[in-house]
């Protein structure tokens, strides 16, 4: 970009960031009200959690810092 800057305006191009990664992460189903049940929809929503968690600072790493 540095060379061509003097011959014509420099052109920026925006990152791309690919739809997986801009596609939530499945949410848990709720199961029937019980205990275990509970454990298994909390546990589910931690893991929903992390795979968005890592989906965005995936996305982070692609745009970088402005």
């Amino acid at each position: 970009m540095l060379l061509t800057a003097c011959e014509r305006p420099p052109v920026f191009v925006e990152p791309v960031v690919s739809k997986e990664l801009t596609n939530p992460c499945a949410e848990p189903v709720k199961g029937s009200p019980s205990q275990g049940a509970f454990v298994e929809y909390a546990l589910g929503w931690k893991a929903t959690a992390k795979c968005n968690a890592d989906k965005l600072k995936s996305i982070g790493k692609l745009i970088g810092p402005q």
